[in-house]
């Protein structure tokens, strides 16, 4: 059977105040083409669907009708668990809808699954706290799933009945996974474990989590190592961090983002991943690389005319722009600069040592007794060279009288 790996869709994030829901909607649709053109079994999104506990609506209608389309009219089973970044409530509260689509939306390591059977005929016919066996029309043996949702430091605890303040989760963890494939994963079914957590390959990894993603910990364990998943496990499909790479092991596998979410991930390729298992085989795993969206670029330049010129012939990136010069830019310059493009995320000057110090010796002198030249030359030194306008001017002078 094939398994379509994805994560960490961050549905309704932006780039600082831009909007990106409509990249977001492209990418969205392109997963759906592959999962049809690859002809997958099963779906498997692990996490941070949306970017914030109170998405919008838009990003709400996004993700239930991608959900929708990825089930196939409720013809092929999507799993869905809740990242760092997403609601518990809110991902499980279309639950009684979704299931009838054979769309499981699980919120917490609690989380359960009743025994069902859809119109598009997919079985849960095994469900409990963490666990659910799969019976699909077109696969002749059993698909058994163990999820771990992301769950705070008090909530996991609860979930493995630890009382131990200073317990390392991850032993915890590793004992519950190893009953339930003891329990339900033998060779006569394909075994697979989806989780949101920070996976290394063990005690020895450096690998650290990056500056632009939320740290997640869990109870003193800073990570969950690859050998602390169950033997009987063929496939382990992790979300949290926004690269796409295996850790450690080929049955282990983060998806990595749809789209890049920050600069520290820029001009970083993206990827589906589709894996083939069978019953006691080991997992073939491949890349399916996503093509949708904007690039995140850094780009630096010696002048305005020479920055102008390339923001005009490369439109389809957001830049985080530096443009070196002997002086702070003018609102002319700076005008011109936007006029050339509109996905400029950060427009930073690097102004040269000689021409701080001119700029610092004629103007000092002429500053110093006047508080609103002095104000509008900090605003402008801030602000990449903007001039405060009247309503910057009158709160300070408001700051001022108090």
């Amino acid at each position: 059977m094939k398994i379509l790996h994805t994560s960490d869709w961050h549905l309704g994030k932006k780039i600082l105040s831009k909007d990106r829901l409509e990249e977001q909607k492209v990418v969205m649709k392109e997963i759906v083409s592959i999962a049809n053109n690859e002809a997958v079994d099963m779906v498997i999104v692990a996490g941070d669907l949306f970017d914030n506990y109170s998405p919008s609506s838009q990003a709400q209608h996004l993700l239930y009708s991608t959900l929708h389309d990825l089930s196939n009219n409720g013809t092929r089973p999507v799993v869905c668990i809740a990242g760092n970044h997403d609601s518990p409530e809110r991902v499980e509260s279309p639950e009684a809808l979704a299931d009838v689509q054979a769309i499981y939306l699980l919120g917490t390591p609690q989380s359960k699954v009743a025994t069902f059977t859809t119109t598009g005929n997919i079985s849960v016919t095994v469900g409990e706290e963490g666990f659910m066996e799969l019976r699909l029309p077109n696969v002749q043996y059993p698909v058994r799933v163990i999820y771990t949702p992301f769950a705070n430091h008090e909530r996991l605890k609860k979930f493995l009945g630890v009382e131990d303040q200073d317990v390392q989760l991850r032993n915890e963890l590793e004992g519950r996974w190893r009953l339930l494939a003891e329990k339900y994963c033998d060779s006569n079914g394909v075994n697979l474990l989806v989780t949101h957590l920070f996976v290394t390959k063990g005690a020895d990894d450096t690998t650290a989590e990056p500056d632009d993603e939320n740290s997640i910990n869990v109870g003193g364990a800073s990570a969950v190592y690859v050998e602390n998943f169950p033997q009987e496990v063929q496939y382990v499909a992790l979300g949290h961090l926004h690269r796409c790479f295996k850790v450690g092991s080929n049955k282990v596998w983060y998806s990595g983002s749809p789209l890049e979410y920050s600069f520290a991930e820029s001009e970083q390729d993206k990827y589906v991943l589709i894996s083939d298992i069978e019953p006691g085989c080991e997992a073939i795993t491949r890349k399916v690389e996503l093509t949708s969206g904007c690039k995140l670029v850094n780009k630096e330049f010696d002048s305005v005319d020479e920055a102008c010129r390339w923001l005009i012939d490369n439109p389809d990136v957001w830049v985080y722009l530096t443009v070196k010069t002997d002086a702070y830019l003018t609102a002319n310059e700076i005008a011109m600069i936007n006029r050339s493009h509109s996905k400029i995320v950060t427009l930073r000057p690097e102004v040269s040592a000689a021409g701080e110090e001119s700029v610092d010796q004629h103007k000092i002198s002429d500053l110093i007794h006047d508080t609103d030249a002095l104000f509008a030359d900090y605003f402008k030194r801030q602000k990449s060279g903007l001039e405060p306008n009247d309503d910057i001017m009158n709160l300070f002078h408001e700051i001022l009288a108090k």
